[in-house]
């Protein structure tokens, strides 16, 4: 008999112990943690003229500065046609000066020397907007980045629009979260977070730039059952102060932040 009393008194220790320490797990949870995700600003190097790439002088992971040469496309038929333009236009100048000098003795009306002008004119626009194509032909850096995607090769056709390669700003990168209005408290335009990533070895220094509500959906939706409020989700953009190269578009960022109690329950 003593036995067994003895084996209770145990059970009921280890019963008193183990409800002791959920107690204790209840009442200090565990910090929050919210996942994002890396954006950047991303641009399609490009040109509205369509033509054949006869070369292109990047490759992926070299850095560029606005300005600088992308790509070439094969100017040889702009530049026939502006070399029959030049001496086309050349040809109206003479004859502009003959018809001048006749309208001057009287020989021909105005009407004649207005008809030459308007055709030396025309023709001069033509030219202009050739030289215009002929700018277009070579393809440049619309920024300072770095080519993250080479979408074309020398040779091929390149459609009005058509990307060559793809450039990326390390400067315009960012992680953005959807963080619930009740913890919103905890974050505030200017403040600074330390941003940690699926490598433990890699985390990101990130600024609070844009907080904005996210419409769309909420992350819980009240009912009767629940007596719940409806908590709105809010878009938080954080811009990296560190380590942009080491980011690529899609990868995975954490957030923690501090536990907030009876953050769903309302007062009666």
């Amino acid at each position: 008999m003593k036995h067994i009393f003895k084996s209770l008194s145990i059970l009921t220790f280890i019963a008193i112990l183990l409800t002791s320490c959920n107690n204790n797990q209840e009442t200090t949870p565990k910090n929050p943690e919210f996942q994002g995700y890396i954006e950047n600003t991303q641009v399609n190097v490009t040109t509205r003229m369509p033509g054949r790439i006869t070369k292109i002088y990047v490759d992926e992971g070299d850095r560029l500065k606005k300005g600088d040469t992308v790509a070439t496309l094969d100017t040889r038929e702009l530049l026939a046609n502006r070399k029959a333009l030049v001496a086309k236009l050349h040809n109206i100048e003479k004859n502009r000066k003959r018809v001048y000098n006749l309208y001057k003795a009287g020989a021909i009306p105005l009407q004649k020397l207005d008809a030459i002008n308007t055709g030396y004119e025309m023709v001069s626009a033509k030219l202009n907007a050739l030289d215009t194509r002929l700018e277009d032909m070579t393809i440049k850096a619309p920024m300072d980045g770095v080519v993250t995607l080479k979408v074309l090769e020398p040779n091929q056709m390149m459609p009005p629009g058509m990307p060559v390669v793809i450039e990326t700003d390390p400067a315009g990168t960012w992680a953005r979260f959807g963080i619930p209005e009740t913890y919103l408290n905890q974050i505030n335009l200017g403040d600074q977070f330390t941003l940690t990533t699926n490598d433990p070895n890699l985390s990101f220094k990130a600024k609070v730039i844009q907080i904005i509500p996210m419409a769309t959906f909420a992350t819980h939706t009240p009912t009767a059952l629940r007596d719940e409020r409806d908590i709105r989700t809010f878009d938080v953009k954080m811009l990296l102060t560190e380590n942009q190269t080491k980011c690529k578009p899609g990868m995975s960022v954490y957030l923690t932040l501090k536990p907030v109690e009876n953050q769903s329950k309302t007062t009666k």
